[in-house]
């Protein structure tokens, strides 16, 4: 396959998606659509068109901006040099609610680098920041920052998860356990504010798991009732 079978403007999103990806920065659809001046649903197209031909790596979760990458073949018939020994990034998306579960939010806040030295992290992992104490039980405590690998398959047992609760279009961490078709979702702190919740399983959406959290150097003293 050359590149002339690409229509021109799918050439032009291989090349964005290229030059962005050289540059450092997390590719999504809108910020090719920003590039190219182009709504976000005809960007959508031409990214399905490269992920039908094995050009670029898109594996979308529901609720999450999700980076878009080329693949091998994408890159040979991009024509544009690809940058070596650059650092993987890593995005920060917002909050997620060691708490009472909240709106999860998809903003990008920033990016960082060479956390795969540290923690067991691969592309398309990502960052989310904590709000609230419900977890400082295992030592994560407001505003670390939690890794999360995304997945769709349900946990093992005790597995640190971030699920959603679509029917209050809300996120949280807590600790997985299903039995008998619902799941309780445990906190790790014994105040009686963060007692376990339950739910039928077909109401919780698994989003992904813990890989590793970053201590943001804040106080570690918590206060009565935390």
């Amino acid at each position: 396959m050359t590149e002339s079978e690409l229509t021109g403007r799918a050439r032009d999103v291989l090349h964005v998606i290229a030059t962005l990806e050289n540059a450092g920065q997390m590719v999504t659809l809108h910020r090719i659509g920003t590039e190219l001046d182009l709504a976000k649903q005809n960007i959508w197209l031409y990214v399905r068109q490269l992920q039908n031909r094995g050009l670029i790596v898109y594996t979308p979760k529901e609720r999450f901006t999700t980076p878009i990458h080329l693949s091998e073949a994408g890159w040979a018939l991009s024509e544009v040099p690809r940058a070596s020994g650059r650092d993987l990034q890593f995005p920060i998306l917002g909050q997620i609610a060691a708490g009472q579960p909240t709106l999860a939010d998809d903003q990008i806040e920033a990016y960082v680098t060479r956390l795969q030295d540290v923690l067991d992290l691969h592309e398309g992992d990502f960052l989310l920041r904590v709000r609230g104490h419900s977890m400082i039980g295992i030592g994560i405590y407001d505003g670390d920052l939690v890794a999360i690998h995304p997945q769709e398959d349900e946990p093992l047992k005790g597995e640190i998860v971030l699920v959603t609760i679509p029917r209050d279009n809300t996120a949280t961490l807590k600790r997985w356990e299903r039995k008998n078709g619902i799941v309780k979702l445990s906190s790790e702190n014994p105040h009686p504010d963060y007692d376990p919740m339950e739910f039928p399983v077909e109401e919780v959406l698994m989003q992904g798991c813990l890989v590793g959290h970053i201590g943001t150097g804040r106080s570690r003293r918590a206060q009565n009732g935390e």
